[in-house]
């Protein structure tokens, strides 16, 4: 009998987009597997285009959500229907569900229709939201140092979901009757046109958009190339800014064909109108996926809280333009009162990448304030970006090298064949006097981790004894974590250490006690590979392989050839 899986993915349509690889590697891994995907209802079409599902089952979430808020229905009547609703999922008995969806809900209904092999989001048994699966712990806890991550969420979502494979590229079959639309639609508005540029001015959120004046600005720029025709492309709610760059264009002379399609498509026709396009200039938006579904380039701008490394445009032939800013790109969590990022990327920049893409003119070699990015796919079958022009930082460049291959193999147990970092870390020195103070430290700390487990599993239990040795070990277990995450080789091994804490779902205090220890034993192994990885200790060979499985912790030995 073929596996059962499902998957949860309910709450954007570019995530929708970036699990195709998921559902692809799924199927390496169980050929003829049955995947069902839960999607919030107004992403169905979306979903449509997707290769490699069963069943589509639909439910709509958003007006859940804002029944439950406002109160619009009994609570009782809520629960009834969705417990119908769920009664069919129950059925099935799902050998693995994956719940891409990182909130409350999403765990409750992933842990609620259950499965051997939970991974993503779950709930613990008093109903605390912990995540199961290392690659989806990394994805929740990576924000703290995204400064270092070199995964894209495809690779993520299909590491963490199925595990490693072949390079598995984003793809989207458009349906006869909208491609047929389209060719309509195009020859009555852009006939004649050689190079079609398609243009999103908009994004769902203002903070990652670039500025509407400048898109307007570049297409002028570039409507100065023969048989040049503009196709706007967004939502009714981006009216506003697509008229702002419509008037920034003709302001700066602008003479190309320009064909307004925003809010006139539902998403199927819009994918079937980016196969036409030589390019979509975007910022980085759900349309962007859609684009790279379908093979057409992509110039990605990448500005405000967005970070390419994350949800740029993935596999290869596509570029992406970020501001060389020290702030950024900037945390979620943050309000920008300048937005300078969007004035560091110039249109004459911008103008002469796209002129590149469509073979009109050469790649920029020399650019002011941003860096230009070419995507492509790494010698481990992931997606990577590699710098084309402008200036980067060597010590958060040679650490994210570092962490890109040390997760790598830590979760996969593989041999990466992307090469460690070249060289010595900028601040070794520091480095060096920092470990020689940590490392006694943590063995104090995991040696009453230690005491605490014994003391725990002793009957009676020795409550005074226990409560002053936790005491103790908080308070040093605090201090060490205030002065790793100060340290760029301590931060992500730091994080990961408190997500293992946080996950902790122990049904007593002796299966706690248990879970805690082996979170300080896996910390501690991760501070020693991390040491020996950047060769504090007797020289090795950058090529030598020095990580082990988390899984494989307890005695073993991790040296490796």
């Amino acid at each position: 009998m073929s596996k059962q899986i499902l998957i949860i993915n309910i709450t954007r349509m570019g995530d929708l987009v970036q699990m195709s690889g998921l559902l692809a590697r799924l199927q390496t891994e169980f050929p003829g597997a049955s995947v069902d995907l839960v999607v919030d209802t107004k992403f169905a079409p979306v979903v449509s285009m997707l290769a490699g599902l069963r069943h589509i089952v639909t439910y709509d979430f958003h007006g859940l959500i804002d029944d439950t808020r406002a109160m619009v229905k009994d609570l009782v009547e809520i629960y009834r229907t969705m417990a119908d609703w769920i009664k069919p999922l129950l059925e099935v008995g799902y050998d693995r569900i994956v719940n891409l969806t990182f909130d409350r809900r999403s765990a409750l209904l992933a842990s609620y229709i259950g499965a051997p092999d939970l991974r993503g989001v779950v709930c613990a048994r008093d109903g605390t939201p912990i995540v199961k699966n290392q690659w989806m712990s990394y994805f929740t806890d990576c924000h703290a140092y995204r400064r270092f991550n070199r995964f894209n969420l495809v690779d993520i979502y299909a590491l963490g979901g199925s595990g490693p494979g072949p390079a598995d590229l984003l793809r989207l079959s458009v349906p006869r009757d909208a491609m047929e639309w389209a060719e309509s639609f195009l020859h009555s508005n852009l006939s004649g046109v050689s190079n079609t540029i398609a243009v999103q001015v908009g994004a769902s959120d203002v903070m990652k958009a670039w500025r509407p004046e400048y898109f307007g600005k570049t297409m002028a720029l570039l409507s100065r190339e023969a048989d040049m025709g503009f196709l706007l492309i967004g939502t009714a709610e981006e009216v506003s800014a697509v008229e702002q760059a419509r008037i920034a264009y003709r302001e700066a002379g602008g003479k190309a064909v320009w064909c307004d399609a925003v809010g006139r498509t539902n998403v199927v026709q819009l994918t079937a109108l980016l196969t036409h396009a030589q390019l979509l200039l975007t910022n980085d938006t759900g349309p962007m996926h859609l684009a790279v579904g379908v093979r057409t380039p992509v110039v990605d701008l990448s500005v405000g809280h967005v970070n390419f490394w994350e949800t740029g445009p993935y596999g290869p032939g596509h570029w992406v333009i970020q501001p060389e800013l020290l702030c950024a790109p900037c945390g979620f969590d943050r309000v920008c009162m300048h937005h300078a990022c969007k004035d560091q990327v110039v249109c004459e920049d911008v103008a002469a990448v796209c002129r590149h893409v469509i073979r009109t003119g050469p790649l920029p070699a020399r650019v002011r304030g941003i860096r230009i990015y070419e995507s492509g796919i790494d010698a481990d079958g992931l997606g990577t970006f590699t710098i084309r022009s402008g200036a980067t930082d060597s010590q958060t460049e040679w650490y994210a090298r570092f962490w890109r291959r040390f997760w790598y193999e830590s979760f996969t147990g593989r041999s990466s064949a992307v090469e460690w970092p070249a060289g010595d870390p900028p601040d070794r020195e520091d480095i060096r006097l920092m470990l020689q103070a940590f490392r006694p430290a943590l063995a104090k700390l995991v040696s009453w981790s230690e005491q605490l487990d014994r003391l725990c599993q002793r009957q009676p239990l020795p409550v005074t004894e226990v409560k002053a040795v936790q005491a103790v070990l908080l308070k040093e277990q605090q201090e060490l974590v205030v002065s790793a995450m100060m340290s760029s080789p301590l931060i992500p091994v730091t994080v990961a250490f408190l997500r293992e804490i946080h996950n902790n779902d122990a049904q007593d205090l002796t299966q706690m006690s248990a879970r805690q220890l082996r979170a300080h034993h896996v910390w501690q192994k991760r501070v020693a590979d991390v040491e020996q990885c950047i060769d504090m200790r007797p020289r090795m060979p950058a090529s030598t392989q020095l990580i082990t499985p988390v899984g494989h912790v307890a005695g073993a030995n991790h040296l490796r050839g």
